[in-house]
């Protein structure tokens, strides 16, 4: 089983060069099952109902979230129609939506779940650790072979941590939220992980967004509209191998795709 999983999509750039590779990246790398990080997609923050349909249309098989899962307030209105969506457990504003989902491939079943890191995390209001105890408590009778965690975090230590304590059971732990692919994919024993999988979204930007208004938000400490970067988008994301016997990873490759 081959899974392709996407950095964060960021604003129109990251969901068109999504659309224009996803085809052919999953007939070239004969890919399974994939899995995107959607919570930038929507103008850099959040998702509506229409881009939701759209990254589906596109292939997209399931759509994980981050600290901005909640900035559309429409997500309200339609998240129990969004049957593919995996929101953060622990995010405070969760009180609606489906925080882990089991995917059952060629006699695999895992359980894919989203969780917020706490480091420089405002919106994260229980503990990483407090969150995956739950999730494997709350699971632990759907003989699940191990866990697929986005786990959507600032910090490159936090997310090395949490892959290393739950290394016996999360078996696939990929970081988001920076936009910075890391290039520091392995193998821990069993774990397929990498710090930050990148982003999805225009490739001259400051993570996505414009770069003038970056500067000047920084330079006056002002508010700002968050305008997304126009222009050519870099692509990045990991595809991670899971052999059908042994029903664990072996593999894990970093894919990142610039304009120029």
């Amino acid at each position: 089983m081959r899974i392709l999983f996407i950095g964060d999509i960021v604003g129109k750039s990251g969901r068109d060069i999504v659309s224009s590779l996803l085809y052919s990246l999953k007939v070239e790398y004969n890919i399974d099952l994939v899995i995107a990080n959607g919570e930038n997609s929507a103008h850099g923050k959040g998702i509506t109902y229409k881009i939701y349909n759209q990254l589906i249309n596109d292939g997209v098989d399931y759509i994980t979230m981050g600290n901005h899962t909640f900035s559309k307030k429409e997500i309200f209105d339609h998240i129990d129609e969004m049957d593919a969506l995996i929101v953060p457990f622990n995010h405070e504003k969760r009180t609606c939506g489906k925080y882990y989902r089991f995917i059952d491939y060629n006699n695999i079943r895992f359980c894919l779940t989203n969780i917020l890191g706490n480091a420089l995390m405002g919106e994260s209001n229980i503990s990483m650790f407090d969150s995956m105890d739950q999730i494997i408590k709350e699971t632990s009778n759907n003989n699940v072979d191990f866990y697929f965690v986005d786990l959507h975090a600032e910090t490159t230590a936090e997310k090395r941590i949490f892959a290393e304590y739950y290394k016996d059971v999360a078996k696939v732990v990929v970081g988001t939220h920076t936009h910075v692919q890391t290039a520091d994919e392995r193998m821990i024993n069993d774990v397929a992980f990498i710090s930050d999988v990148g982003m999805c979204g225009t490739y001259d930007s400051v993570i996505g967004r414009d770069i003038s208004e970056s500067v000047n938000a920084m330079l006056t400490s002002q508010k700002s509209q968050y305008t997304i970067a126009e222009g050519d988008a870099i692509f990045c994301a990991v595809i991670i191998e899971i052999d059908d016997i042994l029903k664990k990873p072996i593999s894990i490759e970093r894919l990142q795709f610039r304009p120029y």
